[in-house]
């Protein structure tokens, strides 16, 4: 890929074939894109993201709160977001952003980035996407981020396996995956799209609930200073580990360890933490209720203490801002829309879950009804899981024929998607 990038002034601007040829001077807030021959003249709408107490604030100072949606898939061996099989890839973006959100999180795999194959030919419908025939992973990367540029929506990558394949690996660090392997995955990543304006940052890695929070934040700021070298305007995303003081939580939740042990970088204004947070769908925990069983104290006002211990403190702290990288679930249906409490149970218990949180990332930080936000401030950022309908714990934004959307779970979020 470093042959396809043409650097000037170490900011990457130029991409070959029938991509986009992008020209930017955010800071003046002057802003062309220019087509090459082929392609529409499209207004880019979008300016550079940087962080600001606990908010993400724009290039012309005015905050802005990213609203977005899982698209996974390239982490997997189809090495391309899923779905495109069955459908337009553009489709999927603009069916993403027809339904409210302003930024992707993208997830792929170390291997994906640094080996870069291409995809098997089965998961590319010939009819449906022609143009990704034959392109290795990291272009059809070239192609979904540029059009998501021109569409008006932000992209957050996402490392979220050392190798490819499915679940959680633990830690950025492994066997045959070395920490020098971790940041050369990144260098390739940050090399190709740092000069997007559109690519917010780095999630550096999904999950790392096998590390303890002062080994995971030292690592943190090892990858992200070597990131910003090369993406000096990216932000950092941090996620949590899966235990902290307050004790143990959901995978990549914990993020008690900041109060005591912030991660610090070389780069001010360019660090954010992003809690995973879930419901009965994914498993038990003491805090949720379930049915058939007595409900914890006070629910579900009981809620609001818990995300404040493990994460939810940064935010209203003003220590960082809060992108809540993974949340969602099935809430009673299956695939179809149907209500299925066999395949699905605890739906309406989950729905109370999920109104209280999207009440919480609003401002509303003890559940009284009242917006504690301070002035001027926006709520805290939010990435759903997920688009896809095929999350075994999940299930998705979009029914198991990857149109038709789930209104029910759509709804839920009306209240901070129009927030």
């Amino acid at each position: 890929m470093a042959a396809d990038k043409t650097k000037i002034d170490g900011v990457q601007r130029m991409v070959k074939g029938s991509d986009l040829l992008v020209r930017t001077q955010e800071e003046l807030g002057v802003k062309s894109l220019y087509g090459v021959p082929g392609e529409e003249n499209l207004d880019m709408g979008l300016r550079r993201i940087r962080t600001s107490g606990n908010q993400f604030v724009q290039s012309n100072g005015a905050a802005i709160r990213l609203k977005s949606i899982n698209w996974f898939g390239a982490e997997g061996e189809n090495y391309t977001p899923h779905g495109t099989w069955g459908r337009s890839w553009r489709g999927i973006i603009d069916q993403i952003k027809q339904l409210g959100f302003n930024c992707i999180r993208l997830p792929f795999s170390g291997y994906m980035a640094t080996s870069n194959p291409v995809p098997p030919s089965s998961v590319i419908s010939a009819s449906a996407n022609p143009d990704l025939l034959g392109l290795t992973a990291l272009q059809i990367f070239d192609k979904i981020i540029d059009y998501c540029l021109a569409s008006g929506i932000y992209v957050v990558l996402d490392h979220h396996r050392r190798t490819a394949g499915v679940g959680a690996d633990g830690s950025p660090v492994g066997i045959g995956y070395t920490l020098a392997n971790w940041k050369a995955s990144w260098a390739i990543m940050a090399n190709c799209y740092g000069g997007k304006i559109n690519v917010v940052g780095a999630d550096v890695h999904n999950e790392p609930h096998d590390l303890n929070w002062a080994t995971w934040a030292g690592y943190v700021e090892e990858c992200g200073n070597q990131i910003q070298t090369i993406a000096p305007d990216w932000i950092i995303f941090c996620e949590g580990v899966g235990s902290d003081a307050s004790g143990a939580f959901w995978w990549g939740g914990a993020l008690g360890g900041v109060a005591t042990r912030p991660v610090v970088l070389t780069r001010s204004g360019r660090l954010a933490y992003s809690p995973h947070e879930y419901g009965q769908s994914v498993g038990v925990q003491s805090w949720l209720a379930y049915d058939g069983q007595t409900a914890p104290a006070g629910w579900p006002n009981n809620l609001y203490a818990v995300w404040r211990a493990h994460w939810g403190f940064i935010f209203e702290q003003n220590i960082a801002p809060i992108w809540v990288g993974e949340f969602g679930g099935k809430y009673g249906l299956d695939g179809t829309g149907a209500v299925n409490p066999t395949l699905s149970p605890h739906g309406d218990l989950e729905k109370q879950w999920t109104a209280n949180l999207c009440k919480y990332l609003n401002g509303d930080f003890t559940g009284d009804g009242s917006n504690d936000l301070s002035a001027g401030k926006l709520g805290i950022s939010f990435a759903y899981w997920a688009l896809n309908p095929n999350s075994g714990d999940t299930g998705g934004m979009l029914k198991d024929d990857w149109q038709t959307v789930q209104t029910v779970k759509r709804n839920l979020l009306n209240t901070i998607l129009a927030g």
